[in-house]
């Protein structure tokens, strides 16, 4: 809620060098002055001051940051101390009134709802804090610096051209001026949509998205894996094959998630046949599979969905390479993993963040969705310019392209959509 005073521990979770405090509100001097020794400016500063915990005073440097100049547009105050976990739930829990812990995503969102950023640079922050590989950082980085606002701004700017010519054909009668001639307006348009081409050859590849299924045999070791990936345990895991009766979800990092179900058995019957049909069933929302197989009893499923990746498991039993037969003759990878002792995990997580995309939240995601739309409306005003159409349709399908250009930086996008984007974040961001 705008107007509010608002905290979180905004450095990552454990022990550090540094952690961070941040406040964002009308009442952030007047909280931070709650725990520090001495009173803070109202001029923007850096102030090395001292917080007083548990019975101690703790150095500590203080950031004053004014609105409008601070990133949230609104007064933020920072305190830097020594990354103590308990130093900082100590101070995070010391304020008294008129100020609450920030949701997820908060900070960022106040930025744009103030006017600091727009939607797809708060996008961009996201995509910086989980990028999976240089690429992706170089492409969220490039956004905050503008880039794509510049790249959009231009495309704007040449259908507003052709747009405006256009109409100005379709203000007066046939029996006065009639239509400008096409030959007036494609030009602007054609460098339109070439720019939304190249546009579009310079996002990050999105790889696959949505939930990936885990499918194997009873007892390959899906759930141990799902339990291991993730870092807790999410599924059940016994030695009897068949434990899996379910289908559960476990995101394993932002926007990807992995679909743990029943195992195939040989000759299925009665409840095990009834559970392996529920899997099928639900599964058929999965984007993709990894097909997780036993090596002391090898058994690669067959599924029509595309393969990310093959990873034979129990590694810590059965060491040494995959065995042979492991691939589809494809460019799938294999991986040997031991959920146990946690061999071979990094390298696949890596390859799953790399190969998976971030899921329907992504900003490469939506901006491809968004220019593949726009790409398409400017192609059929070329072609509408050459075979007849008229104009008021053309004009129709370019408001629409500046519609959907519109909502990348978030000026047309409902209320809705804005909460999935940033229900994305983490806490202090």
């Amino acid at each position: 809620m705008l107007g509010d005073t608002i905290y979180a521990i905004a450095s990552p979770p454990g022990a550090a060098a540094r952690g961070i405090l941040r406040l964002s509100g009308p009442e952030s001097r007047a909280a931070a002055g709650q725990v520090l020794v001495a009173p803070l400016p109202a001029s923007r500063a850096a102030v090395e001051s001292a917080v007083s915990l548990l019975g101690r005073t703790v150095p500590c440097l203080v950031l004053v940051m004014p609105g409008p100049r601070s990133f949230t547009g609104e007064d933020v105050v920072e305190i830097h101390l020594p990354g103590s976990p308990l130093l900082l739930d100590v101070l995070a829990g010391g304020w008294v009134g008129g100020v609450r812990l920030a949701t997820p995503g908060e900070f960022t969102r106040r930025a744009f709802e103030n006017g600091r950023i727009d939607l797809a640079e708060a996008e961009a922050v996201a995509q910086l804090i989980h990028a999976a590989d240089e690429e992706e950082t170089r492409f969220a980085s490039g956004v905050l610096r503008g880039g794509l606002a510049d790249v959009v701004s231009s495309m704007r700017g040449s259908i507003q051209d052709s747009l405006a010519l256009i109409e100005a054909g379709l203000d007066f009668t046939r029996g006065e001026t009639g239509a400008v001639p096409a030959e007036r307006w494609r030009p602007a348009l054609e460098r339109a949509r070439r720019e939304c081409g190249h546009l579009m050859q310079g996002l990050p590849t999105t790889g696959i998205h949505g939930e990936i299924l885990l499918l194997g045999a009873a007892n390959a070791g899906k759930s141990s894996l799902a339990n291991a990936l993730a870092g807790r345990p999410m599924a059940l895991v016994a030695q009897a094959p068949g434990t899996t009766r379910d289908v559960l979800e476990v995101e394993i990092a932002p926007g990807l998630r992995l679909l743990d179900g029943p195992g195939d058995l040989p000759d299925p019957a009665g409840v095990d046949r009834d559970a392996i049909g529920l899997r099928d069933r639900l599964t058929q929302r999965a984007a993709a599979v990894i097909c997780v197989v036993d090596p002391t009893g090898p058994h690669l499923p067959k599924t029509d969905l595309p393969i990310v990746a093959h990873v034979f498991t129990k590694a810590d039993l059965c060491p040494g390479e995959a065995p042979a037969g492991g691939s589809d003759g494809g460019d799938v990878p294999s991986f040997v993993v031991s959920s146990k002792t946690g061999a071979g995990l990094e390298e696949l997580r890596a390859h799953l963040r790399k190969s998976v995309g971030g899921g329907p939240r992504g900003l490469t995601s939506r901006l491809h969705e968004v220019l593949a739309g726009v790409e398409t409306l400017l192609a059929q005003a070329l072609a509408g310019g050459g075979d007849g159409t008229a104009e008021e349709l053309i004009a129709a399908d370019l408001r629409e392209a500046l519609s959907g250009l519109d909502s990348i930086h978030g000026r047309s996008d409902p209320e809705e959509v804005l909460d999935r984007i940033f229900a994305g974040f983490c806490l202090g961001k």
